[in-house]
């Protein structure tokens, strides 16, 4: 039985016992991207022709399904641990979800969150998840369907590195933080959870005047934009800055 690694965190891979397969053309790999977001459940025929020609399907086109996934079958013959397969519906492709890196990386994710206070084991996992983080998923697929799924993974991406960084705050490390922290106050401007966690590195690299500053700038935009004001959690930040108590 050969290893078998599945990794859509970046460009579509598939090794199995450590070489390469060879995907086939761009239909193809939308095929095989469409049956992977559903690991293991039946997709339909409908679906799956919407999502391999992108919604505007060519005249035969169950012919031409039925073509892909047939070469698609035979570049999976390499492994014991991808099957596709037909159902009374569509396809299903068999696989166990611990071979797909976003699987696993879900996964770890849920692990790290159930650790409790072992922040030291909690803070592996989450490395172990965000080292399997590549890229866009499916970088290398054109597919329209494929957006809402890159925006959820990137929101949970998101979220796993900030609770990285809490547990690194607690351990009473920030020097490395500021940098990605800066890049993702400019990505997420009304984020009251990055601006924290910016506004507390600052603080303990003296840089008070920068946190407050920080706060004002997004307390004015909270108001202007929506219409709300920081939470509770944001304002006694603030409140313990100007005290002159650093977090």
């Amino acid at each position: 039985m050969c290893g078998t690694e599945v990794r859509v965190l970046g460009e579509v891979e598939i090794r199995v016992g450590g070489r390469i397969l060879a995907l086939g053309p761009p239909r193809q790999r939308r095929l095989l991207a469409a049956l992977l977001i559903q690991p293991n459940v039946q997709i339909s025929t409908g679906e799956l022709i919407s999502r391999v020609w992108n919604g505007s399907p060519p005249a035969r086109v169950h012919n031409a399904l039925y073509s892909y996934v047939s070469r698609l079958r035979g570049v999976l013959q390499g492994s014991d641990r991808l099957v596709l397969t037909r159902g009374h519906r569509g396809y299903v492709l068999l696989v166990d979800e611990d071979d797909i890196d976003l699987c696993r990386f879900r996964g770890l994710v849920a692990r790290a969150r159930q650790s409790g206070t072992d922040r030291r084991r909690a803070k592996q996992t989450y490395e172990k998840a965000l080292s399997l983080c590549r890229g866009v998923p499916f970088v290398d697929v054109d597919a329209a369907w494929l957006v809402d799924l890159r925006a959820r993974f990137a929101a949970e991406r998101l979220g796993a590195e900030l609770d990285l960084f809490d547990i690194c705050l607690r351990e009473g490390k920030s020097s490395e933080l500021l940098g990605p922290l800066n890049h993702y106050a400019a990505e997420h401007p009304l984020d009251e959870r990055i601006a924290a966690q910016l506004m507390t590195v600052l603080c303990r690299h003296g840089r008070q005047a920068d946190a407050l500053r920080r706060y004002a700038g997004l307390s004015r935009r909270l108001r202007n934009e929506l219409g709300v004001d920081p939470g509770a959690r944001l304002v006694e930040l603030h409140g313990r800055i100007l005290s002159g108590a650093c977090p």
